[in-house]
């Protein structure tokens, strides 16, 4: 991928339709020009070199917490569409720092390790084997094209984080729609003439939707995630019940939302490297470094969001406190001074640093379930249908902070035997 330096006057436009059709060739251009480069256009600080990235991921001068800045922006019919939305986000340990983020992520930390991650294999791969079914009839048994974000990178991640709360499985239907429209508020798409409805409908749906669900781990806990949350309740290191809301928020939106976008650009990845495509389906391949490389190549965060919490000179800029930094992992991902052919998937890389999952105290919870899934679903979907292959030209949602394809049309050919 060529690189071309931006111009001194560049905007450094997140929404730009090069930024949108191509981030990870838009990051390039932005971190040849300087690894830490201030944006006019979103007045923010843009950090997209890998060791500049690495150690502002550690540097408490840069924070999570923006809930009251958020809040602040907001009055009159808005900030009342959003009230609900907003109790959801106050529990997201993503928007806060220590001592509120520890016990925030405390309950969670057992329950996202890999070792009990693992004992949701059997359970995974037949949600997997269910999809591709799916997908199988959704083509008219292959003399169709099908959508494989519709029917499996969108559906599949909804269904695991569903399976490990405790949602039974007659009740999902709701997951990936709710997801959908919660990632409006989430994004900030404020151009939407439907924003306030949709923000206003999300925020109030998580409770309905889970209420009764919520009344009954109550009175009969089962082994899930939620009965282990609920077992918190009312315990003065425990969390409130709003907080409970906001905890099932992040982990049923982040679970579903940011695995179904990576899983969906790692497929094109692969549709476009047919060697590494074959050894997926013979199974000559590491399946767990193939998985990392994918991650790297195709993190689906664009922009992990800070603020500057105290000023601060980095990388030659003075930083000034409440100025807004874009972290983005897209750009340091493939960084040359770290990654030989940074553009390519290469499976013989020495050492993966990656920042796909972000760093420290913030390091994605739920980066071993991402693992997981990515793991059996792939591997699965080249092995079913080794031919599969791209029919339409994909185009990606305009968002500041996630990269997301609308659609991944693709002619299926024939299943394996």
């Amino acid at each position: 991928m060529a690189e071309t330096t931006l111009a001194p006057d560049d905007p450094i436009d997140f929404l730009d339709p090069e930024a949108v059709a191509d981030a990870p060739a838009f990051l390039n251009r932005v971190r040849s020009h300087d690894p830490i480069a201030w944006s006019s256009r979103h007045r923010a600080w843009v950090i997209s070199g890998h060791p500049e990235l690495d150690e502002a991921f550690r540097d408490r001068r840069l924070s999570t917490e923006r809930m009251d800045a958020f809040r602040s922006r907001l009055d009159g019919r808005r900030a009342e569409a959003l009230a609900a939305a907003i109790d959801l986000l106050d529990g997201w340990m993503l928007f806060h720092e220590p001592p509120t983020h520890t016990r925030l992520r405390t309950p969670l930390n057992r329950s996202f390790t890999p070792r009990a991650m693992s004992t949701m294999t059997d359970r995974v791969e037949r949600l997997v084997d269910g999809f591709l079914d799916d997908v199988w009839r959704a083509s008219a048994e292959g003399s169709e094209p099908v959508d494989l974000v519709e029917h499996f990178t969108h559906p599949l991640p909804a269904a695991v984080i569903a399976e490990l709360f405790g949602v039974p499985a007659g009740e999902r239907d709701w997951l990936a729609d709710w997801s959908e429209k919660f990632g409006v508020v989430v994004f900030g798409a404020v151009n939407r003439d439907d924003y306030e409805e949709v923000a206003r409908a999300s925020g109030e749906e998580l409770g309905r939707e889970l209420g009764g669900l919520m009344d009954r781990y109550r009175r009969e806990p089962e082994d899930n995630l939620l009965s282990l949350l609920l077992s918190t309740e009312g315990r003065e290191d425990g969390l409130t019940t709003d907080e409970i809301l906001g905890a099932c928020s992040i982990l049923l939106f982040a679970g579903h939302d940011t695995t179904a976008s990576f899983m969906t650009s790692a497929i094109l990845s692969l549709l476009d490297d047919d060697e590494i495509r074959q050894g997926f389906v013979t199974g000559s391949l590491d399946d767990d470094a193939l998985v990392e490389e994918l991650l790297r190549l195709n993190a689906p965060a664009k922009a992990m969001m800070r603020t500057v919490a105290e000023d601060h000179e980095r990388g030659g800029h003075q930083m000034r406190t409440g100025e807004a930094v874009f972290m983005a992992i897209i750009g340091a991902n493939r960084d040359p001074r770290v990654f030989d052919d940074p553009d390519r998937i290469r499976l013989d890389r020495e050492a993966n640093p990656h920042l796909t999952f972000g760093y420290g105290h913030h390091f994605c919870l739920g980066a071993a379930l991402a693992r997981l899934e990515s793991r059996l679903a792939l591997p699965a979907l080249f092995r079913r249908f080794p031919d599969l292959g791209l029919s339409a030209e994909v185009e990606w949602k305009a968002s500041i902070s996630d990269r997301s394809a609308k659609r991944l049309v693709v002619e299926l050919g024939t299943p394996a035997s």
